[in-house]
Parts: structure tokens; C-alpha cells; sequence
């Protein structure tokens, strides 16, 4: 029996599952902003009501980011604490991956119908996190534009490079909201703007999974979050 404890401190409100036998228990942060207070209570009452112990974790599931500082940094400690202390390998999942398999359920689609998922996320001013995935709710989403922080023209430039994707689309995500990046309308073929999309704990229950028969799996010490602004800063300088 695979049993899997996923962490989600990215998102405003903070969330927690775990995954045992087909059945996903969760539980979510009483308010916004009160990751570090609600984070390892919560994750201690789903063990007590599963009547799960923490050595019996076969993976801790992960939000690597892009996303907040503070709350990347703050489950990716409690992850690493809890790897450390019993040995359990941890899993990380893309903030853009998640809001993607979210829009797929959301979209209602019959599982096995792929469709392409133009994910954005507002970084600050003029800057963007963006990636493109290919998904059929069966399995990892595809990559298809890896995680990335780029300003508005050059993610509508990169899309007329790459434009080449025929099928049903959707532009997920808040930060399509952003009036710099209406014009991606007229690049891609008729998408569904799904704006209020959000995933949670749950999300990364159903994404880690496949991570974890993938064999995607990796230790403590080299599970750090991944923030992409850094990268922006150097490219920029």
C-alpha cells in the first residue's frame, strides 16, 4: 500500500493530504497567510486521523515553485525536516504543473482527451512565470514550454515561435488577468481563459503519484525550491 503525504505552502491558503488506498484525506489553513503556524498541526492530525505514522510514508510530495519566498522556503523546511527525521524521499512539483492538472479537472474533460494548458502566474511589475503543458488527466502532464520568468513580450514572442499547438487550449491562471498579456488571444487558437484556477494539496496527491512510479524521487538535501526570479535578476544585469 503506497501512502503519500503532499504539502502545499505555495498557495494563500496552506494545504496538506495524504494518499492511502485510492482515498485522499486533506485539510486546509483556517486563513490566509498562516503556513508557519497551521503547517505541522495540520499534517499531525491527518496522521492521527489515518492512523498513519510518519515512518509509513513512502514519499513527501512538495511544491518546488515558482512562487512566494516565504512560503516555498517554509514547506520546503517541513519537508526536509520530516525526510530527514525518518528517511522518506521527497517529490517536487512545479506551482505551473499543478495549476495545470487543476484546470483539466476543472475543465471537466473525459480523461484520455489531451488538451494544451498555457500556464501564468504574475511575478511582480513586468515579469511572468510561464510554462506550456500537454495533458490527458492520465499521467504527468507533458512539458512542453519548461518553467520560466520572462516580461509579457517576450512570453507572446516565444508563443508566436512555438505556436504550433492545434487542439483545445487554456490560459490558466491569474496572470492572464494582466492587460500586457491579452494579446495572447490572438496567438493561440480560441482558449478558455480559466484565471481563478488553483490547485492544493490534493492536486499534488494526484501529480505525485506518477512522480513517485517514475521513479522521480530525490533526497532531503537536494530538495530545495526552485524561484526563478534569481535567474530574471541575471539575465537583466
Amino acid at each position: 500500500m503506497t501512502t503519500l503525504l503532499a504539502i502545499d505552502t505555495a498557495a494563500d491558503i496552506c494545504s496538506v493530504a495524504i494518499a492511502q488506498q485510492g482515498s485522499v484525506r486533506h485539510r486546509a489553513s483556517s486563513g490566509v497567510r498562516k503556513h508557519a503556524a497551521d503547517v505541522l498541526p495540520m499534517i499531525q492530525a491527518l496522521l492521527d486521523e489515518s492512523g498513519t505514522k510518519l515512518k509509513e510514508i513512502d514519499a513527501i510530495i512538495m511544491v518546488s515553485g515558482p512562487g512566494s519566498f516565504t512560503g516555498l522556503r517554509i514547506g520546503s523546511a517541513v519537508a526536509q525536516g520530516l525526510s530527514f527525521g525518518a528517511d522518506i524521499p521527497i517529490i517536487r512539483i512545479s506551482s505551473l504543473m499543478i495549476l495545470a492538472r487543476a484546470a483539466f479537472v476543472a475543465s471537466n474533460r473525459q480523461p484520455g482527451t489531451d488538451c494544451f494548458l498555457f500556464t501564468c502566474m504574475h511575478a511582480r511589475e513586468d515579469e511572468y512565470y510561464f510554462a506550456v503543458y500537454r495533458d490527458d488527466g492520465l499521467s504527468q502532464p507533458e512539458v512542453l514550454i519548461a518553467d520560466q520568468i520572462s516580461d509579457a513580450a517576450a512570453i507572446l514572442a516565444h508563443l508566436n515561435t512555438h505556436g504550433n499547438f492545434t487542439g483545445e487550449s487554456f490560459c490558466v491562471g491569474i496572470g492572464w488577468r494582466q492587460q500586457a498579456l491579452r494579446r495572447a488571444e490572438e496567438v493561440i487558437d480560441a482558449p478558455r481563459i480559466l484565471s481563478d484556477i488553483s490547485g492544493d494539496a490534493t492536486t499534488l496527491c494526484d501529480l505525485g503519484r506518477y512522480a513517485l512510479a517514475a521513479g522521480q524521487v530525490e533526497p532531503a538535501e537536494q530538495a530545495l525550491p526552485v524561484y526563478l526570479k534569481e535567474d530574471m535578476a541575471y539575465r537583466k544585469s
